[in-house]
């Protein structure tokens, strides 16, 4: 299996994989930084990346995989997690797309996001968002217009834009979002890709 064939792995795919020790956590995570540095400069759907921050987190995983004396594999051990910059996570900045929290960093983490990393998923990236996720197209005046994978020329949607780029274009194994409107759904339509409320 190619570097490209592994970024594009389902989270089941991935997990199984980890699991009879076809795959680390480590390649995947390896794969994923290789795809993302080649392919996000024409999409520009990530805000902020922490791929050494992820690999040193994988090589834990494949830790917990390779030997239960590191400790049980949890549910999403060594998944690479693509977070919206909607979502706050403690200590790392969180802009909601917008100029006036450019340099914010929350002092907790949203509770949705602290439980997929609790169930192992690794921080891996920052997704765009329209300002404060309130549009159907995914451009914002502090990080830009993002871009459809399948033909720069149009959006991925919005508000989850981001995701649904990053998901379509095999730049994360999960990605996270939010809908109140079709934040997920427009984004999965328009790149796709399953996005679910």
């Amino acid at each position: 299996m190619s570097d490209l064939d592994l970024c594009f792995l389902s989270a089941t795919e991935a997990l199984a994989r980890f699991r009879d020790h076809s795959l680390s956590p480590v390649e995947l995570c390896q794969a994923l930084i290789a795809r993302n540095e080649a392919v996000n400069p024409r999409l520009n759907a990530l805000t902020d990346t922490y791929f050494d921050e992820a690999l040193a987190h994988a090589r834990k995983a494949e830790a917990r995989y390779r030997n239960p004396r590191s400790g049980r594999a949890r549910p999403l051990e060594g998944l690479t997690l693509a977070v919206k910059d909607f979502h706050s996570v403690k200590g790392r900045r969180t802009t909601y797309g917008s100029r006036i929290y450019a340099d914010f960093k929350p002092n907790n983490t949203a509770p949705t996001v602290e439980r997929l990393l609790a169930a192992g998923a690794l921080l891996f990236s920052r997704t765009t968002t329209p300002e404060f996720a309130h549009c159907g197209i995914t451009t914002s005046p502090l990080w830009g217009v993002t871009r459809n994978p399948w033909n720069t020329d149009c959006t991925p949607g919005g508000s989850s834009g981001g995701a649904g780029a990053v998901m379509a274009a095999g730049l994360a194994t999960l990605a996270d979002g939010t809908d109140g409107g079709g934040s997920c759904r427009i984004p999965a339509a328009f790149s796709g890709v399953v996005g679910y409320k």
